[in-house]
């Protein structure tokens, strides 16, 4: 079985240049992908070829050209192009058609075979459906998050005249595509209703816990709660900061990531001694504070819309952390979740404060117990070997 895969997935050269750029959406991807990828790689009967595809600023953010040679005997290359507005996506669309022209060519003997995505990247998409339709390729692609929600509309409103011009006919032409595959693999079963209307064969994963490079050991407990992660306001930011100041103890709120509420952060740790913000960190450092809390903190809303197709990539690395979380109740996340967490029933700032309260007022042999059996849980269903197993079975199924 024959299997080209589109990806964030690289070798170390690639992958230490983008991590260095400290984006925490690059590296949640990178970590499920690395996971996964090398798991396939354990099958004897699968040949895999890797396509980089490495996303960045503009120019003259970044360099103007993009490309990188494959190394001799390599499985990994890279999409090349130019990084300018308009001729990047163009390139994109070119370099992809390119590689699957020539990998279509290279296994045209080969019965199974199937170009695998782990991503929805507009321009990347239309190759891969274009041309897998042309030489008649089974075609299957991951979501680990939806269009539908990347492109609302308040983002719209901030983006420049010329991407506003043109944004509305993209975003129709994304979720035509997105239809247009033979597989998929979701990170919540909510997302078939969206992306698959024709029913064809999918798995739900959720994600797959990567330890690489962590230490599981138990660290020394502090009096804090924490959260680290992207930090957007539509992922309940606020709440968070609203619900600690109500807490009437001693306890500190530790902060770790980047995003849109980083000043209004900043302004509360110059207000309140308790709020702790460490910026962005490397994953090390953050698990490391993680294990050191008492409580670990995800106060997203139920009743926001994304919330039911979406599965929090930090909850893996949460709950492996031996912390108990205290979350709130998502549609996102399969029920066996949470016998393993501790959940908030309200994002209100006072009743959130109440039962964050409550929970820090158990005994600390409690508190670990809930997260020693939270660790356990991740480590023996979600890792690399069972996740990898579902999706290489599916992808096997798919091709028969």
């Amino acid at each position: 079985m024959n299997i080209l895969y589109f990806g964030f997935f690289s070798d170390e050269e690639v992958h230490a240049a983008k991590a260095a750029r400290q984006e925490p959406y690059y590296i949640a991807q990178f970590s499920y992908e690395q996971a996964l990828c090398k798991e396939l790689l354990k099958k004897p009967e699968l040949e895999l070829e890797f396509v980089t595809i490495y996303q960045t600023s503009y120019y003259p953010k970044d360099r103007l050209l993009w490309t990188k040679k494959r190394k001799k005997d390599s499985p990994f290359s890279v999409l090349g192009f130019v990084n300018l507005p308009f001729l990047r996506e163009l390139s994109y669309f070119f370099s992809t058609a390119g590689k699957v022209i020539g990998w279509a060519w290279r296994t045209r003997k080969t019965k199974d075979r199937c170009v695998f995505s782990s991503t929805h990247f507009t321009p990347v998409s239309a190759a891969i459906v274009l041309f897998t339709g042309l030489f008649r390729i089974k075609r299957a692609v991951t979501f680990t998050d939806l269009s539908l929600f990347t492109y609302q509309e308040e983002r719209i409103r901030k983006m420049p005249l010329y991407k506003r011009a043109i944004i509305r006919p993209y975003v129709r032409f994304t979720d035509r595509l997105q239809k247009s595959y033979d597989g998929y693999v979701l990170f919540s079963e909510k997302m078939n209703d969206i992306v698959n209307s024709k029913r064809k064969p999918y798995c739900v994963v959720e994600g797959i816990y990567n330890p690489n490079g962590l230490n599981l050991a138990p660290a020394p407990k502090a009096n804090a709660i924490a959260h680290a992660g992207t930090l957007m306001r539509q992922v309940g930011i606020g709440e968070i900061l609203e619900a600690h100041q109500r807490l009437s103890l001693p306890t500190e709120l530790w902060i770790m990531g980047d995003g849109d509420m980083r000043k209004e952060i900043l302004d509360r740790a110059g207000k309140d001694e308790r709020v702790k913000f460490f910026g962005f960190l490397p994953r090390t450092e953050v698990f490391e504070k993680l294990k050191s809390a008492r409580l670990l903190v995800i106060l997203r809303d139920p009743k926001d819309e994304y919330t039911k197709y979406s599965f929090p990539s930090k909850v893996f690395e949460y709950m492996v952390s031996g912390t108990p979380v205290a979350i709130t109740k998502l549609e996102g996340i399969p029920e066996e979740y949470y016998r393993h967490m501790y959940c908030v029933d309200s994002v209100e700032p006072g009743a959130a404060a109440a039962r964050l309260e409550e929970l820090l007022a158990l005994p600390q042999a409690e508190l670990d117990a809930k997260g020693a059996a939270a660790r356990e849980f991740v480590l023996r269903e979600k890792n690399a070997e069972v996740q990898g197993k579902k999706v290489f079975t599916f992808l096997s199924d798919l091709l028969k």
